[in-house]
């Protein structure tokens, strides 16, 4: 227990057996939620009120290990934007605020690259890694939760008003940054475009995030076809 817990802790392997371990516990938790829909539709609540237990577990674990090892501003704020998905990802299942489940799926679209290449991420046997993990896997899942539920679908309305939150969300990251000593968003220790001046890295992100919340409203149009307004 005390190892799962451990302060000290070498990141995994990009590739390396955990690594793949996330990606087939996230990839199995959507395949077991497209597939029995029905059934979701059926236990709405249920599994509503699971994943605000879960929610919240998994916040209280991630903040809990922050405090007990002592971090802090640089490492312990909530600017990372996987739990500021997480906590827009609360608000709509408290709330069913439709701006709210917006701004966290497009914004959780940076997610899939965080799954994909997990920069700096804690292996298996530890307890943030699984904090990842588990973080990552609401962020990408609950719009899915919320399309097969609900009906509900990404709008460009949606976009507009994720894309000026990004930018939002970027100035104050950055600054963060610079008055803690922070990685927020992985501005300061890159894992990519590490040659890139720190303020054509920002002008570089900005772009490609409007880039992407385009493609992820094109899917999602391409997916869902005619019911998107």
């Amino acid at each position: 227990m005390r190892h799962f817990f451990r302060h000290e802790v070498d990141p995994l392997v990009i590739g390396g057996p955990d690594h793949r371990a996330y990606l087939v516990f996230y990839l199995t938790l959507l395949v077991l939620l497209v597939s029995a829909r029905d059934l979701v539709r059926r236990r709405q609540e249920l599994v509503r009120r699971t994943l605000v237990l879960v929610t919240v577990a998994q916040q209280l674990v991630m903040y809990g290990v922050h405090l007990t090892r002592g971090d802090r501003w640089d490492q312990a704020l909530p600017l990372h934007v996987c739990r500021v998905c997480t906590l827009l990802g609360l608000v709509w299942l408290l709330t069913g605020e439709d701006g709210a489940m917006q701004v966290a799926f497009y914004l959780g679209l940076f997610a899939y690259g965080s799954l994909a290449y997990p920069y700096g991420i804690e292996p298996r046997d530890h307890v943030m890694g699984w904090s990842f993990v588990v973080n990552h896997s609401l962020t990408l899942l609950l719009p899915v939760y919320a399309g097969i539920v609900h009906g509900w679908r990404p709008h460009l309305r949606g976009l507009r008003w994720s894309y000026l939150t990004f930018l939002g969300y970027l100035a104050v990251a950055d600054l963060t940054n610079r008055r803690t000593g922070g990685n927020y968003f992985y501005l300061q220790d890159r894992p990519v475009l590490r040659s890139l001046s720190h303020r054509r890295y920002l002008a570089t992100v900005a772009a490609g995030a409007g880039v992407l919340f385009g493609a992820g409203y094109a899917v999602s149009r391409l997916w869902s076809g005619p019911r998107l307004p």
